[in-house]
């Protein structure tokens, strides 16, 4: 039992720890020694510039881990069932696997918005990993059925999805299995943008048709909470899908550049109505705001019979904000002088969502925390109409600064 044990922990050490943070610095590493625009120049493809950083940077952490898999493997068909062990060897390779995936996607996202790479950055990438790998974890520990590390009250044997109950490990394996995949096409999608490739808009709009459909599938644990018993399941499905597509939201209007550029040229598309032109060149940010109002109006009609005026004006009013959130990180990118545009934008949403209301009710001014999240209210139309009000101001700003810098553009001497 001992050399197993050991071996388990030298592979977390050597595959996910350590070899994350090469994975961090297998396109950071060419970029301090100025040798990343020569390979950028040469004849390898994304796919092989991927795989090759991926894999290549790691292969000496790939090799102390099959060494340790080797002592936890024969432990494990001389002590465990079979299958068991088969198990287990896959989740060794999905979880280091999507560590220094992980850990790459961060490094290459840094240096498409062209940041600095100092050795605290170069660690952040490397976390990125290792918090995914935790989560992995922490996920797959709760369904060991031999008991889990974690308290046992919160681990499960089974997991209602969609109506149905799964053995919890096979549906845990099937689901680490996906998103390692998809943990992958994306530094295939992230290296292709670096190499100066264009990528279309169908692959993120798959993700989106998938983590909609496997969210969505979670219904049954939102159903015990006393505020949404009464839900059905239609509108519980509805509501996690809506609740993804705005953290996705988010996080991409975060991550990906706003040029103003592209913004204009999505504009002249749209007003010369070449929809497909347009449509093939919205950022992921973009296509999941619009994932995310489209889910939240069918949740609105879903709960138009049955629940309450301030209830579904709460909806609207978060999607009012949101809308504010999103057009506030187009506007701060708009305006002159040094780029801090999303560090502002977070600060900013930081001092709306958490300073300013904090201040309001340190001083018993309650009633108005509605103009900075959503508020029920004894007027059901207050809250979404002071959200909306705020949205389309940030909006009209944004746009007008795009338009300004056109015109600007245009009058400037050749």
């Amino acid at each position: 039992y001992r050399p197993a044990s050991i071996a388990e922990t030298l592979y977390y050490f050597i595959v996910v720890i350590w070899g994350s943070r090469n994975a961090a610095m297998s396109v950071v590493g060419e970029i301090r020694d100025r040798t990343w625009d020569l390979q950028r120049l040469s004849s390898l493809g994304a796919g092989q510039m991927t795989w090759g950083k991926l894999f290549g940077a790691t292969a000496y952490n790939w090799f102390g881990g099959a060494i340790c898999l080797a002592v936890i493997l024969a432990h494990g068909f001389t002590h465990d069932d079979p299958i068991a062990v088969i198990v287990s060897l896959i989740y060794f390779l999905a979880v280091g696997v999507i560590a220094q995936a992980v850990a790459l996607l961060a490094s290459l996202i840094a240096v498409r918005r062209r940041q600095s790479h100092t050795r605290l950055e170069i660690f952040l990438y490397q976390f990125a990993g290792l918090l995914a790998a935790v989560a992995v974890f922490w996920i797959w520990d709760a369904a060991d059925p031999a008991g889990s590390i974690i308290a046992r009250k919160a681990a499960t044997d089974f997991i209602p999805w969609w109506g149905h109950s799964f053995d919890a490990r096979p549906f845990l394996l099937v689901s680490l299995a996906i998103f390692t995949a998809w943990t992958l096409v994306a530094c295939y999608r992230t290296m292709r943008l670096e190499l100066q490739m264009r990528n279309g808009p169908l692959v993120w709009l798959g993700f989106l048709v998938f983590i909609g459909i496997y969210v969505a599938g979670f219904d049954a644990w939102l159903s015990k909470d006393p505020m949404m018993a009464k839900w059905d399941a239609i509108a519980l499905r509805l509501a996690l899908a809506a609740t993804t597509y705005a953290f996705l939201t988010y996080a991409m209007v975060l991550l990906e550049p706003k040029d103003r550029v592209h913004f204009r040229w999505l504009g002249a598309e749209l007003g010369a109505r070449r929809i497909a032109n347009a449509l093939s060149g919205l950022q992921a940010w973009m296509m999941s705001y619009i994932a995310t109002f489209f889910f939240a109006a069918l949740l609105i009609w879903r709960l138009s019979a049955s629940a309450t005026p301030q209830e579904l004006a709460m909806i609207a009013s978060a999607m009012g904000f949101i809308t504010r959130d999103v057009a506030l990180f187009v506007l701060l990118h708009t305006l002159p002088g040094r780029k801090r545009g999303d560090f502002a934008a977070v600060l900013t949403l930081f001092a709306l969502y958490v300073l300013a209301p904090a201040i309001l009710n340190g001083l018993d001014l309650k009633g108005a925390l509605v103009f900075f999240y959503p508020q029920q209210t004894a007027v059901f139309w207050l809250s979404p109409a002071i959200a909306w009000a705020e949205a389309l101001a940030v909006a009209v700003l944004a746009i007008g600064r795009i338009a300004l810098g056109e015109k600007s553009s245009v009058r400037a001497p050749a």
